[in-house]
């Protein structure tokens, strides 16, 4: 669980002696991990459950609760161990940090956090003995994981946590059923609280599956069973689900099938108050309670069958390795294409014992062809939940590889040293192993988008399959639906600019629709608006209201039609649902180098402290080492933005346009919205809803990213000066040239019509949402821990400068945005867990802490954490931090460490400065590298137990890691390969670049194609011919591949681009 998993264990003690002459050792506990229960007054606090566990503990071994004396709802239960059943059982409390609980909670239901519900992350089972050939263990502990209805009943059952009628009022649900009424509200809340349990310990990395996987893997199993054996015994009320249980055919498959015991078994074992009753005799019967149902819930996973072998399709194995689920979506699309011509199969290699299955090995050797899809973690490394599988691989299964076909798909971010590494990797084992790699490995980049990229290179991998001697005519006929596909997406914002209708609404109209809509139907519940603006301008209108409803007009046509407007809009969001709204409570300018020169080319260096207040987003839970992904907010001055709307062309409105107006974006064309997630995402997100233009402008679209080549290519056909035409048509052909003018100027669209005038009043906000990028999430390492900090979120940011080899000096777009923040203001954002940069499992474990700059950030919530651990009596090891800053008057919490030191949270601390007047510059390196450092880390990194953290920029990193290596190369080793180095990093972009002068820029280049991607498609057109050449039997005869079929093969597109943080 520590790496953000769980894999299955079983852990088998000596047994019982045959002659049954006396007992083996055991655990008294049904579970390793339970929560006690006191009772209160006639009132149960905890899980019912264990009451009567509980209380024999307090009378029989005096223990009162945790050792902090706070008696809670979710208090870890102690072991029970009795080793020699002569001997004295001891009791062994569990630590929190060995089983952090998943709190429950769900983006789309915040209330649901205000109720603490939690769960521990995995059933431990240890109430039953093992009888194998005459022999009984009477200790072996085993644990799953959960099924999301196991979590769902332990919370609402009566006899347990009885949660329905609580979650029921938190969601504002009427509980209270009335005569005649049927009390369906029970149905709703069981719903809402399962998705919630699966979200919690999704978003935790913990293992779970859900009831309809569970049942439709035994059903698949059983049938099996019985076709081999003829017989399985079944308990019927284990097996089916208790929510949707007539889903699946078993509900009704498995009505008559009987139970009895086959053995090698588990069966049950001796209670503990057995177990109490023979060690300590029988108890007051006055004081001793009613005996309580046991139950022991024991998680049955079973491998699914693999469907049904099609002998016209040629088996695909997809071997996927994801950090944030990007990676296994583009994996599950690749699948859902190759399905038209292929019988493919999954196997995820971050999954639970991954390097342990063994089924992946009969997979390889049975698949014609194995693609590796993965994602790139920090600098260009595997995911590291894969490493485990990938090592077992290629070290120890390597000749599986020999002589058999693969494809490498890799997604990294260029703004990292290492681009794809992660792919790369692969692609060399694959070499070293004797594997062929049929088609180029491709690489997906979420700085310049990966749709493009992804499809482009599965229609050259089906291309290569469609050359392949075996391949069927499914294969070519698949090739050509994607080559045309590719084809169209190229152009699709060309074709669908004349389907874009931009309907324009003043924001009085808005408000008394708004207004109008609520006063004639009523609603107790107005739902969540497509944006803050408008649903602020709605509580304005329905205030105003209440005392004018009857002055207010006849629904007009117009008005009745921006009402059904408003009404589609609240019925959906702008967001994604998985984000989250807090308020930011304090903004603290740790460094900042404003001297009065705002109007001067030169931004303002400036690094801020922020608190996000969480309460009102349900105060999420976090740890630190956690992400959090901020949706950007341009900072543009209203006169300026004010100044761009202006240039904008539109026909049907008698003014300019205000940035009070509303718009609402309709499209004609019946596109699916999974094709428009990639090819024009921006047009994806804004149809259908009804948003003020500033909030279109500030949050919605990237005014600071460059044109695209086919945009500057479109605009040369609207701008009105023979100029402008040549510069926008030339840098439109020739990737050069497009490359020298984004390196003089940006190319910005912010400056679209300061740097091409005769474009105002041509370009429509129809042509703006085609070709404009939407403001993507930046990613901030989160710098705080919640035990300390409470309901606060603290990030630390530094503004990003950049030049483009000119005076003036540009900023970052979300970085300028988190340091201009003011109290009060609302952030739009995500929380993503790091497990891999979480604290060690084992308090008392060494620590060194490498970090320079804002890489303090991540180390200062694990310092926290230390902090907390301590206050809390605990015993942790020794800690070592090496901090990097340019001075000492730009070096960030120099008061908090020192206060860590007085603490004993720290050991010792080295800082270092670049660029401290007076002295040597010095860089972590170099204090790594120096004798006294190395005399104090040597020892520390010979510990097996040592944990080193290291946060700044990939280079930094990589410097730092060599560093250590020259230390002792084989604790480097040791720590890398015992999982007990931690890196975060960023991409390290240069500030400073050389670029070609103005009067360089030259044009001229001839226009071959379609701009962006003809190199491209001019190689599918090279493949096409080559196996057009290629005969292929199909029915019976041969023809050529000029013969095309007329079946249509519909090709879904992914979601959605991810969307990964900018330094």
């Amino acid at each position: 669980m520590s790496s953000g998993s769980s894999e299955a264990y079983v852990t088998v003690f000596p047994p019982a002696p045959p002659d049954k002459s006396s007992d083996g050792p055991r655990i008294w506990n049904d579970q390793l991990l339970q929560y006690a229960a006191y009772n209160d007054g006639g009132e149960v606090i905890g899980d019912p459950k264990n009451l009567r566990f509980t209380e024999m503990l307090t009378e029989r071994f005096g223990w009162d609760g945790p050792p902090d004396g706070k008696k809670g709802p979710y208090d870890y239960l102690p072991l029970v161990i009795q080793a020699d059943p002569k001997g004295k059982p001891e009791l062994f409390d569990v630590p929190l940090e060995c089983a952090p609980p998943i709190h429950i909670h769900h983006p789309r239901y915040p209330e649901l956090s205000s109720l603490n519900m939690q769960w521990y992350p995995i059933p431990a089972v240890c109430a039953l003995d093992l009888s194998v050939g005459g022999i009984t263990y009477t200790a072996v502990p085993f644990n799953g994981w959960y099924a999301n209805t196991e979590v769902l009943r332990d919370l609402t059952d009566a006899s347990r946590y009885d949660m329905l009628v609580p979650v029921a009022k938190a969601l504002g649900l009427d509980a209270d059923t009335k005569p005649g009424e049927a009390p369906l509200w029970k149905d709703e809340v069981m719903h809402v609280l399962s998705m919630a349990v699966y979200h919690s310990f999704k978003a935790r990395k913990v293992a779970m599956i859900d009831h309809h996987n569970l049942i439709d893997m035994f059903w698949d199993w059983y049938r099996d069973e019985m076709a081999s054996r003829k017989y399985c015994p079944v308990n019927w009320k284990w097996v089916i689900p208790p929510m949707s249980s007539s889903t699946n055919d078993a509900y009704l498959g498995l009505n008559k099938a009987q139970e009895y015991t086959l053995k090698p078994a588990y069966l049950f074992g001796r209670s503990p108050f057995q177990l109490e009753t023979k060690y300590f005799g029988r108890r007051d019967p006055n004081k001793a309670m009613a005996k309580l149902v046991h139950a022991v819930y024991l998680a049955m996973l079973f491998n699914r069958c693999i469907t049904r072998f099609r002998k016209r399709k040629q088996p695909v194995l997809i071997i996927y390795a994801s950090v944030t689920g990007n990676a296994a979506k583009y994996a599950s699309d690749l699948g859902g294409i190759l399905r038209a011509c292929s019988n493919v199969s999954f196997f995820d290699a971050c999954g639970v014992n991954a390097a342990r299955d063994t089924r992946v090995i009969d997979s390889i050797q049975s698949a014609s062809l194995v693609i590796f899809v993965s994602s790139t973690q920090g600098n260009g490394d595997l995911p590291s939940l894969s490493l485990k599988f990938f090592a077992s691989l290629f070290e120890k299964n390597g000749n599986l590889l020999t002589g058999k076909k693969c494809a490498v798909l890799g997604f990294g971010s260029s703004a990292y040293p290492i681009f794809c590494g992660a792919a790369a990797h692969i692609s060399k084992k694959l070499a070293e192993s004797g594997a062929e790699e049929i088609v180029h490995r491709g690489e997906c980049d979420s700085v310049k988008g990966e749709g493009q990229t992804f499809f482009i290179w599965t229609a050259k991998l089906v291309a290569e399959m469609a050359s392949m001697p075996a391949a069927s005519h499914l294969v070519t006929d698949l090739f050509f639906s994607l080559k045309e596909n590719t084809e169209s997406r190229l152009t699709r914002a060309r074709d669908m600019l004349s389907s874009i209708k931009v309907e324009i609404f003043n924001a009085g109209e808005v408000q008394k629709a708004a207004a109008q809509s609520y006063m004639t139907k009523r609603r107790g519940s107005m739902g969540m608006m497509s944006s803050r603006r408008l649903s602020n301008d709605l509580t304005h209108s329905r205030r105003s209201s209440e005392g004018s409803v009857l002055s207010i007009d006849e629904v007009t046509p117009e008005m009745e039609r921006l009402m059904q407007i408003i009404e589609s809009s609240r019925s959906g969001s702008l967001q994604a649902m998985d984000f989250l709204v807090g308020r930011v409570s304090s903004r603290t300018d740790l460094i900042s180098s404003d001297n009065g020169n705002e109007g001067s080319n030169a931004a303002i260096r400036k690094t801020s402290l922020v608190k996000i207040d969480l309460r009102t987003c349900g105060n999420p839970p976090y740890q630190p080492g956690d992400h959090i992904r901020v949706f950007p907010r341009n900072v543009i001055s209203f006169e300026d933005l004010q100044s761009f709307v202006n240039h904008l062309a539109w026909d049907q409105h008698p003014s300019d346009l205000s940035l009070d107006d509303h718009i609402f974006v309709s499209c004609s064309q019946d596109i699916p919205n999974s094709e428009l997630a990639v090819s024009l995402p921006l047009l994806h997100k804004c149809k259908g809803h009804l948003l003020p233009l500033d909030d279109f402008f500030v949050d919605q679209v990237a005014l600071d990213a460059p044109l695209s080549m086919q945009a500057c290519l479109e605009l040369s056909h609207l701008a009105a000066d023979t100029k402008d035409q040549a510069v926008l048509k030339g840098i439109g052909l020739s990737k050069t040239e497009y490359d020298n003018m984004c390196s003089l100027c940006g190319l910005k669209w912010l400056d679209l019509f300061r740097h091409f005038p005769s474009l105002s009043k041509q370009v429509s906000l129809e042509f703006l949402i085609c070709y404009m990028k939407m403001n993507h999430p930046r990613s901030y390492s989160i710098s705080s821990c919640k035990a300390v900090v409470g309901s606060e979120l603290h990030i630390v940011v530094g503004r990003f400068l950049y030049s483009r080899g000119g005076s003036k000096t540009e900023a970052g777009v979300c970085s300028t945005y988190l340091t201009s923040v003011e109290p009060g203001d609302e952030v739009v954002f995500q929380l993503e867990s790091v497990p891999a940069f979480h604290y060690p499992l084992d308090p008392s474990s060494p620590i060194i802490f490498v970090c320079t700059g804002t890489g303090i950030a991540p180390i200062r919530g694990l310092l926290q954490q230390r902090s907390y651990l301590l206050s809390r009596g605990e015993r942790i090891g020794q800690a070592f931090l090496i901090f990097g800053s340019r001075s000492t008057a730009e070096g960030l919490f120099h008061d908090e460490i020192r206060a860590f030191q007085k603490q004993c949270v720290l050991a010792e601390v080295f800082m270092c400065y670049s660029r401290e007047v007076g002295q040597r510059k010095e860089y972590t390196t170099d204090k790594l590298r120096s004798n006294r450092v190395v005399g104090i880390l040597r020892p520390i990194l010979a510990n097996p137990d040592t944990h080193v953290f290291i946060c700044g920029s990939a280079n930094m990193a990589e410097e730092c890691k060599d560093a250590l290596r020259e230390i002792s190369q084989d604790c480097f080793d040791a720590l890398t390969n015992d999982g007990r180095l931690h890196c975060d990093v960023f991409g390290a972009l240069s500030k400073k670049k050389s670029f070609s002068k103005r009067n360089s820029f030259t044009f001229g280049a001839a226009w071959k194609g379609e701009p962006d991607e003809l190199d491209d498609l001019e190689c599918l057109d090279e493949l096409e011919s080559s196996i057009r050449d290629k005969p292929h039997k199909r029915g019976g005869r041969r023809f050529k591949l000029g013969e095309r079929s007329a079946s249509c093969i519909m090709i879904q597109a992914p979601m959605g681009d991810s969307l990964h943080s900018n330094p």
